[in-house]
Protein backbone atom coordinates (compact mmCIF):
# COMPACT_ATOMS: atom_id res chain seq x y z
CA UNK A 1 0.00 0.00 0.00
CA UNK A 2 2.83 2.39 0.84
CA UNK A 3 4.66 1.48 -2.38
CA UNK A 4 1.50 2.37 -4.31
CA UNK A 5 1.44 5.74 -2.54
CA UNK A 6 5.09 6.34 -3.43
CA UNK A 7 4.55 5.44 -7.09
CA UNK A 8 1.37 7.52 -7.25
CA UNK A 9 3.33 10.53 -6.00
CA UNK A 10 5.97 9.94 -8.68
CA UNK A 11 8.55 8.60 -6.23
CA UNK A 12 10.82 5.56 -6.35
CA UNK A 13 9.38 2.79 -4.17
CA UNK A 14 12.65 0.82 -4.06
CA UNK A 15 13.73 0.07 -0.48
CA UNK A 16 16.31 2.64 0.65
CA UNK A 17 16.04 4.70 -2.54
CA UNK A 18 16.28 8.00 -0.65
CA UNK A 19 18.29 7.00 2.42
CA UNK A 20 21.28 9.14 1.38
CA UNK A 21 19.06 12.23 1.21
CA UNK A 22 17.60 12.19 4.71
CA UNK A 23 19.32 13.84 7.66
CA UNK A 24 20.97 11.73 10.34
CA UNK A 25 18.17 12.40 12.85
CA UNK A 26 15.72 10.59 10.56
CA UNK A 27 17.96 7.54 10.58
CA UNK A 28 18.45 7.87 14.34
CA UNK A 29 14.72 7.49 14.84
CA UNK A 30 14.65 4.21 12.94
CA UNK A 31 17.92 3.02 14.49
CA UNK A 32 16.48 3.62 17.95
CA UNK A 33 13.44 1.49 17.18
CA UNK A 34 15.64 -1.23 15.68
CA UNK A 35 18.03 -1.22 18.65
CA UNK A 36 15.15 -1.68 21.08
CA UNK A 37 13.61 -4.43 18.99
CA UNK A 38 16.81 -6.40 18.49
CA UNK A 39 17.77 -6.61 22.16
CA UNK A 40 15.57 -8.73 24.42
CA UNK A 41 16.87 -6.88 27.47
CA UNK A 42 15.29 -3.72 25.97
CA UNK A 43 11.85 -5.30 25.45
CA UNK A 44 10.23 -2.82 27.82
CA UNK A 45 11.71 0.09 25.88
CA UNK A 46 10.59 -1.53 22.63
CA UNK A 47 7.03 -1.82 23.87
CA UNK A 48 7.08 1.75 25.19
CA UNK A 49 8.40 3.02 21.86
CA UNK A 50 5.71 1.15 19.93
CA UNK A 51 2.97 2.38 22.26
CA UNK A 52 4.07 6.02 21.98
CA UNK A 53 4.35 5.77 18.21
CA UNK A 54 0.92 4.20 17.80
CA UNK A 55 -0.68 6.61 20.26
CA UNK A 56 0.57 9.65 18.34
CA UNK A 57 0.33 8.61 14.69
CA UNK A 58 -3.35 8.88 13.80
CA UNK A 59 -3.61 12.68 13.68
CA UNK A 60 -0.40 13.18 11.66
CA UNK A 61 -1.64 10.58 9.16
CA UNK A 62 -4.87 12.55 8.78
CA UNK A 63 -2.88 15.75 8.18
CA UNK A 64 -0.67 14.06 5.60
CA UNK A 65 -3.69 12.68 3.72
CA UNK A 66 -5.35 16.10 3.73
CA UNK A 67 -2.10 17.75 2.58
CA UNK A 68 -1.70 15.29 -0.28
CA UNK A 69 -5.22 16.09 -1.47
CA UNK A 70 -4.60 19.85 -1.19
CA UNK A 71 -1.56 19.37 -3.41
CA UNK A 72 -3.74 17.68 -6.03
CA UNK A 73 -2.88 14.04 -5.39
CA UNK A 74 -5.59 11.42 -5.80
CA UNK A 75 -7.43 9.49 -3.12
CA UNK A 76 -5.34 6.47 -4.16
CA UNK A 77 -2.16 8.31 -3.17
CA UNK A 78 -3.69 9.38 0.16
CA UNK A 79 -5.18 5.92 0.85
CA UNK A 80 -2.19 4.67 2.85
CA UNK A 81 -2.55 7.56 5.29
CA UNK A 82 -6.36 7.33 5.35
CA UNK A 83 -6.03 3.67 6.30
CA UNK A 84 -3.69 4.52 9.15
CA UNK A 85 -6.01 7.16 10.59
CA UNK A 86 -8.49 4.41 11.41
CA UNK A 87 -6.05 1.56 11.98
CA UNK A 88 -3.82 3.55 14.31
CA UNK A 89 -6.80 4.64 16.39
CA UNK A 90 -7.33 0.93 17.13
CA UNK A 91 -3.60 0.25 17.44
CA UNK A 92 -3.40 3.08 19.98
CA UNK A 93 -5.67 1.20 22.36
CA UNK A 94 -4.01 -2.16 21.75
CA UNK A 95 -0.45 -0.86 22.13
CA UNK A 96 -1.18 1.40 25.09
CA UNK A 97 -3.50 -0.77 27.13
CA UNK A 98 -3.10 -4.35 26.03
CA UNK A 99 0.59 -4.42 25.22
CA UNK A 100 2.30 -1.77 27.39
CA UNK A 101 -0.28 -1.89 30.16
CA UNK A 102 -0.25 -5.68 30.37
CA UNK A 103 3.53 -5.83 30.30
CA UNK A 104 3.74 -3.31 33.15
CA UNK A 105 1.18 -5.29 35.16
CA UNK A 106 2.90 -8.62 34.50
CA UNK A 107 6.41 -7.31 35.15
CA UNK A 108 6.31 -4.03 37.14
CA UNK A 109 10.12 -3.84 37.07
CA UNK A 110 9.84 -3.06 33.33
CA UNK A 111 7.74 0.07 33.88
CA UNK A 112 10.78 2.42 33.85
CA UNK A 113 11.95 0.81 30.61
CA UNK A 114 8.50 1.15 29.05
CA UNK A 115 8.41 4.82 29.98
CA UNK A 116 11.97 5.29 28.74
CA UNK A 117 11.07 3.77 25.35
CA UNK A 118 8.04 6.02 25.04
CA UNK A 119 10.02 9.12 26.02
CA UNK A 120 12.87 8.20 23.67
CA UNK A 121 10.44 7.78 20.76
CA UNK A 122 8.78 11.13 21.36
CA UNK A 123 12.09 12.92 21.98
CA UNK A 124 13.96 11.66 18.93
CA UNK A 125 10.96 12.06 16.64
CA UNK A 126 10.49 15.56 18.06
CA UNK A 127 14.08 16.43 17.18
CA UNK A 128 13.43 15.24 13.63
CA UNK A 129 10.24 17.26 13.36
CA UNK A 130 11.98 20.34 14.74
CA UNK A 131 14.68 20.02 12.09
CA UNK A 132 12.12 19.79 9.30
CA UNK A 133 10.13 22.77 10.55
CA UNK A 134 13.25 24.90 11.09
CA UNK A 135 14.40 24.19 7.52
CA UNK A 136 10.98 25.05 6.12
CA UNK A 137 10.89 28.29 8.12
CA UNK A 138 14.21 29.22 6.46
CA UNK A 139 12.65 28.37 3.08
CA UNK A 140 14.95 25.38 2.67
CA UNK A 141 14.57 21.65 2.29
CA UNK A 142 15.35 19.49 5.29
CA UNK A 143 17.09 17.01 3.00
CA UNK A 144 20.88 16.71 2.97
CA UNK A 145 21.02 17.61 -0.71
CA UNK A 146 18.46 18.54 -3.37
CA UNK A 147 15.91 15.97 -4.33
CA UNK A 148 16.70 14.43 -7.73
CA UNK A 149 14.92 16.22 -10.55
CA UNK A 150 13.85 19.20 -8.41
CA UNK A 151 15.56 22.56 -8.74
CA UNK A 152 16.83 24.21 -5.58
CA UNK A 153 15.05 27.50 -6.34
Amino acid sequence: MYARTMRGAGLDDTYGAYVDLVPAITLASFNLMTMFGMNRRLRGASVGHLAAFEMTSSLPCRSIAEGLRRLGFSDEVAAYYDEHVEADAVHEQIAGRDLAGSLAEDDPQLLPDILFGAAACLTVDGWGSDGILEAWERGESSLRRPFPGVSAG
